[in-house]
Formats: structure tokens, C-alpha cells, sequence
């Protein structure tokens, strides 16, 4: 490890090699293990997240109530949204402080699974919009403890050298995963409930495997915080002086919500602004989904290896933002179905860079090894905080003057969180 005195707005509580005092095996267990263990969850979780979340959630409310689908699909987001962000953090804080012989994160990651599967269950089986909202608001809130956890397991189990290459694996995963979801997705739109029970099985098999291959030593004699009130408020404490952290918050956060403000809106985006039939947009997503399969996939493969080669993670990811805007301005000046199998083919593109490279800057700008787990679900909230506003964003937009605008806005937004990036001083 090197001892040369970390660069300006650094933070040198972070180490680059993962601590040993959390939990982790008294037999290290190997890279290739754990970028499998990443592989397998991230390919599970997101694949049932992503039915549940967006397209067979836009085809379930439709079922349910066709005529308020627009307003309520956005409510349903923004609400679920708004209970995951605040989620993320807590489980992040509890599971820092967590002492158990399975050590801090499994347990939690466990629980996840366990509460995600049951969620996905009871949202195939509502039978109404309110049953529906309160599955679907229930299974956001208990979920999070999974990808909050299983982030948090980065810096503690993965050397900074290789976190761009099994960032990429565990990134890679979720695109590729989201974009296999939206495919088979589209074949299911008159009748959701099947695939959501499968995404449950999905969830719960991945899950099982990730515990069995990522396995914790205990750590119940690791000393940690009184859970007195100070302790508490102390567990949930804002960092303070830590600009890089909050530049590289601000940038995933405009990114994403550019990017939301059109990909969640596909469905209706195709057969409201375009003019499609519903048999008709399905098509078109499922051909979308097999586009971006392979430019997920190319991006993914390219990016996190160069990263760690370069070792640099800010220009991969303002290539891949400058991806998203390209994406977004395809169907605003070219008004029809293969637009938007374009927009998916190179959003893909920048999705598979940004995520295989993202989640290795996020560990590398946080202020202390010793509350990982909830700074990393503090950034996860540029995640689930933009699915709040994107939603209501577009609902109100479209609302107002249509679809053009919200192209527009989302083209604005990607560009400024694209170089807000060269912001961030202490991570080449």
C-alpha cells in the first residue's frame, strides 16, 4: 500500500485495502469468489426490482385504473422512492453498528431478500390500486436493506485496485439484468402476475447464493458505539468537510434523474407521444430491450477494466454521461418507434460504462471506513431521490405542454451532472 499523503480534499480514513475488522473471513476469501458472489446478486435482485418497478408496475396500475394511470404511476414512484431513500440510509447506519457471528452485512442482506421476495409476491397478487401502492411502498422500505448492505461490502472485502473490474461485474449485472427484465417484461403487460412471481423466485434463489458465497466471519467483539441518544444521532450524521462526497452525490444525482425523466416514461412515452398501440409498443420494447442487451453488455466489458488499467474514474463516466444526452435528444428530433430502440441502444451504451465504473468512485470518496455502510446508502439516495422527482417531474410537465419539454429538461440536467463530475479533486 502506498504511503505517499493523499491528495488535497482526500480523505485518508479510507483505505485502499479492505479492513479485516468487520467481519471479513479469517480465510480471505478470493476476487474471482466475490465478483461471482456480486454477479449472481446483482443479476437477481435487479431483475425483480426492475418488474416490479417500472414496466409491469405502469401495466399493472393501467389494469387497475386506466384512466388516472399517468398520475398514479408517478405517485407510486415518487412515493417509493421517497420511503427507499430514507431506507437506504438507516439500514446503511445499522448495519455499521451491526454485531452478529454472521458478521455486519449478511444478516441484513438476507433480511432483504427475504422481505423482497415476499413484497413481489403481494404486489403480483394486488387486486386493487390501494393494495397494490401498499405492497408495492412496504417492499420498497424492507428491500433496501439488500443493495444498501451488498454495496457497502465493496470497500470493505474488495482492494481499491479492483474495484473498477468487479464494479463492473456487479454493474454490468444490473443493466444487463434490467434490460432482460424489460424485455421478457414486454410480454407480459395484460398480465403481469405470472413474471412477478418468477422475479420472486429470481430474488430469493440470488439472494440464498450471495450469503452462501460472501460469507461473513462473526464479529461480535468488535468494539462500536454506545446506542445511547448521542450514538444514534452520531449513526445518522451528516459528513461534514467533505466536498468530494457531495460532488460525486450531486453528479450521480443530476444524472439519473435526467435519464428518468424519459426511461421510466417508455411505456407511454411510445403510445401517447408516439402514437403507438399498446401491441405495438410491446414490440417495440422487447426489440429496445435486445438493443441495449448488447450495448449494456460492450459498455460494461470496456469500461471497468480500463478504469482500474487507467486508474481513473472520472472521464469513463463523463463519456458515459455525455452518452445519456445523446440518448435523450434522439427522440426529441426524431418522433417515432425506432427513436426510441435507438435512445435504449445508446443509453445502454452509457449505463453499462457509468455503472461498471460508479460504484468504484462512490467507495473512493468516502470520509471514514467506519460508517461505509451509511455514507454509501447516503449516496444511494441520488438513486431513489431522483425516481421522487423524475416522475412528478414528467407527470407535471406533461401535464402542462407534453412530451417535448420533458425531453428538453431531462437534456439540461444530464449535461450539468455530466461535468459536475471534474468537481471531485482527490479521485483522478
Amino acid at each position: 500500500m502506498s504511503n505517499e499523503l493523499p491528495e488535497p480534499y482526500a480523505h485518508p480514513a479510507v483505505l485502499n485495502e479492505p479492513t479485516g475488522a468487520f467481519g471479513v473471513p479469517r480465510k480471505p476469501i478470493g476476487t474471482r469468489r466475490l465478483g461471482a458472489a456480486f454477479l449472481v446478486i446483482g443479476l437477481a435482485w435487479i431483475f425483480g426490482n426492475t418488474l416490479a418497478s417500472t414496466t409491469l408496475l405502469a401495466a399493472k396500475i393501467e389494469i387497475l385504473d386506466p384512466d388516472h394511470k399517468v398520475f398514479l404511476f408517478g405517485l407510486a414512484t415518487a412515493v417509493a422512492g421517497a420511503t427507499t431513500t430514507v431506507s437506504l440510509f438507516v439500514f446503511g447506519a445499522v448495519s455499521d453498528r451491526t454485531r452478529t457471528r454472521f458478521g455486519r452485512r449478511i444478516p441484513w442482506i438476507a433480511f432483504g431478500t427475504v422481505t423482497g421476495t415476499i413484497g413481489l409476491v403481494l404486489i403480483a397478487n394486488a387486486s386493487s390500486v390501494g393494495v397494490l401502492f401498499a405492497a408495492f411502498f412496504g417492499y420498497g422500505i424492507l428491500f433496501s436493506a439488500l443493495p444498501g448492505s451488498v454495496l457497502a461490502m465493496f470497500p470493505d472485502r474488495v482492494p481499491r485496485e479492483k474495484r473498477g473490474t468487479l464494479s463492473a461485474v456487479y454493474g454490468g449485472a444490473q443493466v444487463l439484468s434490467g434490460a432482460v427484465a424489460g424485455i421478457i417484461a414486454s410480454r407480459f403487460l395484460t398480465d403481469p402476475r405470472p413474471l412477478l412471481l418468477a422475479g420472486a423466485a429470481v430474488m430469493l434463489v440470488g439472494g440464498a447464493v450471495f450469503v452462501l458465497l460472501a460469507r461473513e466471519e462473526s464479529n461480535v467483539d468488535v468494539p462500536r458505539d454506545r446506542l445511547d441518544v448521542r450514538g444514534v444521532l452520531a449513526a445518522f450524521r451528516f459528513p461534514a468537510g467533505a466536498p468530494d462526497f457531495y460532488w460525486a452525490f450531486g453528479g450521480r444525482f443530476a444524472l439519473l434523474l435526467g435519464l428518468y425523466m424519459v426511461q421510466n416514461f417508455g411505456l407511454y412515452i411510445l403510445t401517447d407521444y408516439i402514437g403507438l398501440s399498446t401491441a405495438e409498443a410491446a414490440d417495440n420494447i422487447a426489440f429496445g430491450g435486445l438493443v441495449s442487451l448488447v450495448t449494456i453488455v460492450i459498455g460494461t466489458v470496456f469500461a471497468g477494466p480500463v478504469s482500474d488499467r487507467l486508474g481513473r474514474r472520472k472521464a469513463p463516466i463523463f463519456v458515459a454521461s455525455m452518452l445519456f444526452a445523446i440518448a435523450v435528444t434522439i427522440p426529441l428530433v426524431w418522433r417515432t418507434g425506432p427513436a426510441m430502440i435507438v435512445f435504449g441502444g445508446i443509453s445502454g451504451l452509457g449505463l453499462g460504462a457509468f455503472l461498471s465504473v460508479d460504484a468504484a468512485l462512490m467507495t473512493e470518496v468516502l470520509p471514514s471506513e467506519e460508517s461505509r455502510g451509511k455514507d454509501l446508502g447516503l449516496l444511494n439516495t441520488a438513486n431513489t431521490v431522483p425516481q421522487i422527482i423524475a416522475p412528478l417531474a414528467t407527470a407535471a410537465i406533461v401535464g402542462a405542454a407534453g412530451y417535448t419539454p420533458v425531453f428538453l429538461t431531462s437534456l439540461v440536467i444530464v449535461v450539468i451532472g455530466a461535468f459536475s463530475i471534474f468537481k471531485i479533486r482527490s479521485v483522478r
